[in-house]
């Protein structure tokens, strides 16, 4: 289409030039060939069917959740088998529900289930999450699993807006914690479509505070939907997790899942727990008097106490702690014996996990110290405990959604002084760094003033865009060769025609091009990519003709157009699945690309415009940073706003607040859920709010 454009502007216009219309020709005879390639492998991968894109993602949630499991078990992976009764409803109860279960025969319960809709209930840290990982991956690795079976991926409810459609969210979900294994948001939405995702919603009772009243609970709503949601057979399989109060107080005015068997797990009896901790300790003789008690005297404070898998861990990490270096044991599990009631005994369990998770990471255990780890913690369990309203989460940490933990009135301020003072320093430093020896006509200061203003507007907003996708990809395959191939030649054509319409009209059609090009980006795509690529092109267009570039420089131009738009588009990525730090360094990414890609326009232009190398020395470092800088405001919102908030938050959170998550997750601080982090268990982010100082 553009050599055609081009061939019609030759005739029309300018005959001498059918020599620079036979190049556009050649140059553009790949870009066709590559594309008729594309469309043919997507054919391809079209008539596969979604069972081979159900299949490829059932991997990666395998691999996945394998580790987060791991990381909630702990050293050694030794596990309760956690047992648990059916809890039938006045009606609607799923057929083929056992009166008891345990968790080594989960999978074989869950699949005997008409229709296969689960809610499992239990007391704080009685293990809801796991016996739903377990189900998870049992399903994933059973023996009659057949390629028409659902993919259960597990989400967390405390981040679903029920205002939106619950097809629409997991959709959005799907495609937000596997974008990086190549799940695009129409695989998602197929495969979300055609029933081939089981939703394993873990955490109803996460959804709202216990203040909430029961008319404006998000959880009411989720249910709602959740009755509603049907497949052909009727209602579509689900796998919910709910602690029994709240599910019981739901219950308690009929709001529940229809259609479903509800299980209740059990309190850890006194012989499991001494199994349990015989297997974890190193020297079962320390723990004697902690393990008589536990079976001679029944009801006592400590059977109470430690009758959840999640009070066990946090008994064992604390006193299995051992002194670096002479190994000796830092504390006697006899101590427990004195406490008088199982709230004290939780209570000095929290104030002793923390300093003994760290001791025992499995890598830099003594990167962050006890005491500033507490302090960051604290701050950011007291910012969920104090602003999760509404939609907005008590239990999801997601970097880019932060910023107002520092105050929203002063990042916001803090944002536009910054765009602000990017202005001025763009317009008093960029204009000769862009020009070079050649005046800047008057429509192009009054656009950049403009797209000053609006950048320094959207700079303030309470709400900014959602992180950019750029992938950065490895020549290690042909299609990524095809790929950078197609995007080369296609730049080269588009700056030809570009060229052509500038010296034919001057600036107004190279803004005209560059107009047309983000309308159509805003039609066929999202604001995202209209924005990568739609402006950016039109920008490109619209340097042409300004500058009047001749053959070598829109050549230059060309390339560089093609390197950038195959590095914004590629879909490799070596990044973990379900990583939280991904979005923020996805955006940031795109700023990146979107500035030095300026940068080297900007370089290109005046090598070619015949600036002396002495000037352009001079202005090679504040060029660089301008653009660079200018990239944050270009081509990204949440990584720049995460940016700012971690300048606004210094003294109170780490300066590499994502490592410092990472890091605190791999300790088993944390946990991750999807793309966000969260504390380990409830009883510990209460705790450190109400304990801010160790």
């Amino acid at each position: 289409m553009a050599a055609g454009l081009a061939l019609l502007l030759s005739k029309h216009f300018q005959v001498e030039r059918l020599a620079k219309t036979a190049i556009a020709l050649v140059l553009a005879a790949p870009a066709a060939y590559l594309s008729w390639a594309t469309y043919r492998s997507e054919r391809a991968e079209a008539e596969a069917g979604v069972g081979a894109l159900a299949a490829r993602l059932a991997g990666v949630v395998a691999a996945a959740e394998a580790g987060q499991r791991a990381q909630l078990l702990g050293p050694g992976t030794h596990r309760i088998d956690l047992a648990f009764t059916h809890r039938r409803e006045p009606a609607n109860n799923a057929a083929g529900a056992a009166p008891e279960g345990h968790l080594a025969g989960i999978v074989g319960y869950y699949r005997q289930l008409r229709p296969a809709r689960l809610v499992i209930t239990g007391q704080p840290g009685a293990g809801k999450t796991l016996l739903a990982l377990d189900l998870l991956l049992g399903l994933l690795t059973h023996p009659g699993r057949s390629n028409t079976d659902p993919v259960p991926v597990r989400f967390s409810l405390a981040g679903w807006d029920t205002g939106r459609p619950l097809r629409d969210w997991l959709a959005e979900q799907v495609h937000d914690q596997f974008r990086d294994r190549g799940i695009t948001a129409a695989d998602a939405r197929q495969l979300v479509e055609e029933h081939k995702i089981l939703p394993v919603l873990d955490g109803l009772d996460e959804m709202d505070t216990p203040t909430t009243p029961l008319g404006q609970r998000r959880a009411t709503r989720a249910l709602a939907q959740l009755n509603t949601y049907q497949d052909p057979t009727g209602s579509a399989p689900v796998i919910l997790t709910c602690r029994t109060a709240q599910y019981t107080d739901l219950a308690a005015v009929d709001l529940r899942m229809r259609e479903a068997a509800r299980v209740e797990i059990q309190p850890v009896t006194p012989g499991q727990a001494t199994t349990y901790l015989t297997a974890r300790c190193t020297n079962p003789h320390r723990w004697a008097p902690v393990l008589e008690a536990l079976t001679t005297t029944p009801g006592c404070v400590l059977t109470d106490a430690l009758s959840t898998p999640w009070r066990l861990n946090l008994a064992v990490t604390a006193y299995e702690e051992r002194d670096p270096d002479t190994h000796a044991y830092l504390r006697d599990p006899g101590r427990l014996l004195v406490l008088t009631s199982p709230e004290s005994v939780r209570d000095h369990l929290l104030a002793l996990y923390l300093p003994a998770a760290i001791s025992q990471h499995p890598t830099r255990p003594h990167r962050y110290r006890p005491e500033r780890t507490h302090h960051w913690l604290a701050a950011l369990a007291t910012h969920l405990a104090t602003t999760s309203r509404g939609t907005v989460s008590a239990t999801d940490l997601v970097l880019h959604e932060l910023w107002p933990m520092a105050g929203t009135r002063r990042v916001r301020t803090a944002d536009v002084f910054s765009a602000a003072l990017l202005s001025l320093t763009f317009a008093a430093v960029l204009p000769p760094l862009l020009a070079g020896p050649s005046p800047i006509p008057w429509p192009a200061v009054i656009v950049a003033g403009c797209i000053a203003l609006w950048f320094t507007w959207q700079a303030g907003r309470s709400r900014v865009s959602a992180p950019a996708k750029p992938r950065i990809p490895r020549l290690r395959s042909r299609a990524a060769w095809q790929g950078l191939a197609a995007s080369v030649a296609f730049g080269l054509v588009f700056t030809f025609v570009a060229q052509q319409v500038a010296e034919l009209w001057g600036w107004p059609g190279a803004l005209a091009i560059g107009a047309a090009v983000v309308i159509t980006g805003r039609i066929t795509s999202d604001w995202s990519k209209a924005v990568h690529y739609g402006f950016g092109l039109g920008l490109a267009a619209w340097t042409v003709g300004i500058f009047s570039a001749g053959g070598w420089t829109a050549i230059g131009i060309g390339l560089l157009i093609g390197i950038l738009g195959w590095l914004m588009d590629a879909q490799l990525s070596e990044a973990p699945p379900t990583d939280p730090r991904s979005p923020v360094r996805n955006d940031l990414l795109a700023s990146l690309v979107i500035g030095q890609g300026a940068f080297l326009m900007a370089l290109i232009l005046n090598a070619f415009a015949g600036l002396p190398l002495a000037q352009l020395g001079v202005l090679l470092a504040p060029g660089l940073v301008i653009c660079t800088a200018t990239g944050l405001y270009f081509g990204t919102g949440a990584g720049r706003r995460y940016l700012v908030f971690l300048c606004c938050s210094r003294g109170r959170l780490p300066w590499r607040l994502g490592t410092f998550l990472h890091w605190a997750y791999q300790a088993g601080l944390l946990r991750v859920s999807g793309l966000a982090y969260q504390f380990r268990h409830q009883e510990l982010q209460d705790w450190l709010h109400t304990h801010p100082r160790p």
